[in-house]
């Protein structure tokens, strides 16, 4: 009896560990799908297996209809959607309600899980408050972007998301004495617009102290030649990579986003004729596959 115990504990420990792998080498498989009813559309989206947490959360407020009557109360051309929200409310209002109360999900990034066009992402409280960027528990987006990106466009991604930290050490470097005549320089070029020689005069600032930010361990942003190649194919956010956590993709349904693109919105970017969810279902790979195969 113990010899099958320790048998059966074994298999046990190997399918476990099996499963874990499988899932840590393709962290973008499916088993869960969710169908979306929308007075704009509908669409079906697959959770991804390596985003756990943000599945599970997910496919437990689909399943409790909780999103059943909540808005897409924002709209970006070529970036992003936003849903979730309940009427009478504000986003940030709840992202701040939502982050007090820890109504919040740890952040699970991927070098393989990427904002590509046509993927989903929860929202969360950005900047200082969040530092470990914990995504909100309730309100998503569909990733929109644009479907032909190229090189310079993800390069720009790269510079404004590295913007904030150049700043801070290129602010501490032109404040020295022996470079007065220097920060000078950058001050007459920007009051005469004359902004081509005004950017090549700060992209040589950002060399000297980049090494600077190196030596202090600062981690600056950066897309890998791998990920580069998936956003020229597939369009997408770049800047939102390891910013925001995407946890799945739109699997049937991706027209959805052309047709968000036409919506009107005012000047908050807020549809201007309501858009809200009608109902969600949640199914396993045996039942979409069933529907939509």
């Amino acid at each position: 009896m113990k010899k099958l115990l320790r048998i059966l504990f074994g298999c046990y420990v190997a399918a476990f560990f099996l499963q874990s792998c499988s899932v840590l080498h393709n962290p973008l498989k499916i088993k869960n799908y969710v169908e979306i009813e929308t007075t704009a559309g509908n669409f079906v989206i697959g959770l991804y297996e390596g985003t756990p947490s943000h599945r599970d959360n997910f496919m437990q407020k689909s399943s409790s209809q909780l999103y059943n009557g909540a808005l897409m109360y924002n709209a970006v051309r070529n970036s992003d959607y936003s849903f979730g929200l309940q009427r009478g409310f504000a986003e940030g209002d709840m992202l701040a309600a939502d982050l007090a109360s820890d109504r919040t999900l740890s952040a699970e990034f991927n070098e393989k899980i990427l904002p590509l066009r046509g993927t989903v992402a929860m929202k969360r409280v950005e900047g200082a408050k969040n530092p470990q960027k914990m995504s909100d528990a309730n309100l998503f987006f569909l990733v929109d972007g644009s479907k032909n990106l190229d090189i310079h466009e993800i390069k720009a991604s790269v510079a404004i998301r590295n913007r904030d930290t150049y700043k801070i050490y290129i602010d501490k470097f032109l404040a020295l004495p022996e470079n007065k005549a220097l920060k000078d320089s950058l001050g007459a070029l920007r009051s005469m617009s004359t902004m081509k020689q005004y950017n090549e005069l700060y992209a040589t600032v950002m060399k000297k102290v980049k090494p600077q930010i190196e030596n202090d361990g600062v981690e600056l942003f950066s897309i890998s030649e791998k990920n580069i190649d998936k956003y020229l194919e597939r369009g997408g956010v770049p800047m939102f990579e390891d910013f925001y956590t995407v946890f799945g993709e739109i699997v049937v349904g991706m027209d959805i986003l052309d047709k968000l693109s036409k919506v009107e919105t005012d000047l908050n970017r807020s549809p201007k004729k309501e858009i809200s969810i009608v109902s969600t279902n949640v199914l396993k790979k045996k039942d979409f596959k069933k529907k939509y195969k």
